[in-house]
């Protein structure tokens, strides 16, 4: 069977919608900002999609003067004042507080800056008509002018000049590019989340539910976060180049990037564990783990494990939440320390009980783990990837994950020559196999693909220097599509010069 990597493929051929059913709320929370309000809701007024389920609601965030509605908008308008109050307000507050009560089928997310070709939301439909699994993203052009009123607005859309209301305007290079890279995001890997921005967003109101909405804890940058999750779990994000829009002026990123950047990277490598180049700037702990890792340390050593996850961690910027698998309960009997038949696994608890990253959990003694029962164990998360091994077993966790990623596998797993095993797998097809009614196992295997080795098989591709440069080659092909500035290109050189100290001349 082929497969498409990451399995993120979608219709290429999409028509609007004859007979739409599917009812929409169009979102637009604002402070302050009546005069482009006011173009954004003439903007609407003109969509194409039919008025009877187009809903929108403005969301009045604290603005200095009260907002008001105006004249041109589109028939269903409601403004919603939303009452500020410590730890209660902005954005994702505002927003998250207001959709919770919306039901609609669709939930279309704008900012209120924006002027929308008449077709834009239908194009963002038709994709919510086929499937409910995908996150649809308009395409955008910044403009740095504008002299139109809403009614001259209004009837320049409806005449069909939406194109002729601009002739100079702007795209971001970095975003269009990434765009580019990943097929329109078919392909998005693991930096695709990057391209997820919240000036024009749709989803269906149940995945937003279900993955609980913006993260309340931030301020700004609330669009790139979510964009994570609807990555890790197994969402499709589709970037519709024929939903155009026009922003009006520069994107408060672009106005401040520096403040923007100090605000927000340390809040998103919280909750982004992809941001390891920012997390490696220090060693602080991290919110959601790089790794959740399930380890069978029966008849193991402290020195073992300890080995284990060291090389799992070797790349700066990563860590791991552990769960050790043993019969804990048999280090309650009765022993001496000369001679203590558990010694190796009571030494593993005694070091390791009161560190946060790792939990005991109780296993029998003689009892055959079943690779079912381990991914019905994992939490399903903002956590790229999940790990199982038997910690006896002698391979490097992260040349395994590096297999994964490379095979474009949903699961990548090694047995060793007495049936010893460790697997990776990959959190988006986690996400998916988890709304199969099949097992998880068989659900990842049909949907994106599982491969087992033997430990030789996978020593040869994990050993010699041809096959290290091989890799290393693929490393600089990918990161250095991703530079596209001077700042970018001194970053890059900066990452290549400290990955070939520790690997090459073994400096931290």
């Amino acid at each position: 069977m082929s497969y498409q990597p990451y399995r993120f493929s979608r219709p290429n051929d999409l028509s609007l919608v004859a007979r739409p059913k599917l009812s929409v709320a169009v979102v637009i929370a604002c402070r302050d900002g009546q005069e482009k309000l006011d173009l954004v809701l003439a903007s609407l007024a003109a969509q194409n999609y039919p008025s009877a389920l187009t809903s929108v609601y403005v969301i009045d965030d604290g603005s200095a003067k009260a907002l008001v509605l105006p004249k041109v908008k589109p028939v269903k308008t409601k403004l919603i004042s939303y009452k500020n109050s410590p730890g209660k307000w902005g954005k994702t507050a505002a927003t998250n507080d207001c959709v919770a009560r919306l039901r609609e089928d669709v939930l279309w997310f704008i900012d209120a800056d924006m002027i929308f070709e008449p077709n834009h939301l239908a194009h963002h439909m038709k994709w919510h008509h086929d499937n409910d699994d995908y996150a649809v993203l308009g395409w955008k052009r910044f403009v740095k002018n504008w002299s139109y009123h809403p009614e001259d607005l209004y009837a320049a859309l409806k005449g069909g000049a939406f194109e002729q209301l601009h002739s100079e305007s702007w795209g971001k290079d970095l975003w269009e590019d990434r765009v580019r890279r990943t097929n329109d995001l078919v392909n998005p890997a693991l930096d695709g989340y990057r391209a997820f921005v919240g000036a024009t967003f749709s989803m269906r109101n149940d995945r937003w539910r279900e993955l609980g909405g913006y993260n309340r804890n931030l301020v700004t940058g609330e669009d790139t976060e979510i964009g994570w999750r609807i990555f890790t779990h197994g969402l499709r994000t589709v970037v519709d180049r024929s939903a155009n829009s026009w922003h009006l002026g520069y994107s408060t990123v672009e106005s401040n990037k520096d403040q923007i950047h100090r605000h927000n990277d340390p809040s998103l490598a919280q909750v982004i564990p992809q941001m390891h180049s920012v997390r490696a700037k220090s060693n602080f702990a991290w919110s959601v783990p790089t790794y959740q890792v399930f380890v069978d340390v029966r008849q193991t050593t402290l020195s073992q494990f300890i080995e284990m996850r060291s090389q799992l961690l070797a790349l700066p910027g990563t860590n791991a939440h552990f769960t050790l698998l043993a019969p804990w309960k048999l280090l309650s009997k009765r022993y001496s320390p000369v001679g203590d038949i558990y010694a190796d696994l009571r030494e593993i608890r005694n070091w390791l009980q009161g560190d946060s990253q790792y939990a005991l959990e109780e296993i029998d003694e003689s009892a055959e783990i079943a690779i079912e029962t381990i991914l019905e164990k994992f939490s399903h998360g903002s956590t790229p990837y999940y790990i199982f091994a038997e910690a006896r077993v002698n391979i490097d966790l992260k040349d395994l994950v590096d297999q994964l990623l490379v095979s474009e596998q949903g699961l990548v797993g090694v047995a060793d020559k007495f049936d010893r095993r460790a697997f990776a797998l990959i959190a988006p097809a986690l996400g998916r196999a988890l709304e199969s009614d099949d097992s998880l196992y068989r659900s990842i295997s049909s949907q994106w693909g599982v491969h087992w080795m033997n430990d030789d098989q996978f020593a040869v591709l994990n050993q010699g220097k041809h096959n290290r440069l091989r890799r290393f080659m693929r490393y600089l092909k990918r990161e250095g599509k991703k530079v596209n500035s001077p700042l970018q290109l001194v970053i890059f050189i900066k990452k290549i010069t400290s990955l070939l100290l520790r690997k090459v001349l073994g400096r931290g």
